[in-house]
């Protein structure tokens, strides 16, 4: 994919995962459960962490020594959790918004070839193409979430 296409659909997705936040706080259904133990807060938050450890694995060029990445996805999600417990819902929204808008910056600063290639990133074993990483960390991650929320909120998809 190249970089005009990828920022495209990441801006898409984004909006689109903004207005479903939007959709919930217009409801009033901010501080609703979503599971037996996450809240909403806690589904934005961990898009977030998401979105800043892409952030340093774009500019470090690297995963394979990061302790985030080396971590199983429950051990991740689990500490992502405890340590965004005594963040506020606002603060939460506007960190997610400043870890978006760095994102978009660092991947403007990428070319195609690098966008493309699948050594960009360094992994202790296996590849994966720079921007499929991008995207499951950015918008196929979104729509994960944001199924969740249209189903136990009755939403209408940010329509």
């Amino acid at each position: 994919m190249k970089k005009k296409t990828l920022l495209k659909k990441m801006r898409y997705r984004r909006k689109h995962w903004d207005s479903t936040i939007e959709a919930i706080i217009k409801k009033g259904l901010e501080k609703e459960s979503i599971s037996e133990k996450w809240h909403v807060k806690d589904s934005i938050a961990h898009i977030t962490w998401y979105e800043k450890e892409l952030l340093a694995a774009l500019e470090n060029k690297s995963i394979a020594e990061s302790e985030f990445w080396n971590m199983s996805v429950e051990d991740r999600n689990e500490m992502i959790f405890n340590k965004t417990q005594e963040s506020t819902f606002d603060e939460i929204l506007k960190e997610s918004k400043n870890a978006f808008d760095a994102l978009l910056t660092k991947i403007k600063s990428l070319s195609d070839e690098e966008l493309s290639s699948d050594v960009y990133i360094k992994r202790k074993s296996g590849t994966r193409i720079t921007w499929d990483f991008i995207g499951g960390i950015t918008f196929w991650h979104y729509e994960d979430h944001e199924d969740l929320f249209i189903e136990l909120f009755d939403l209408d998809y940010g329509l």
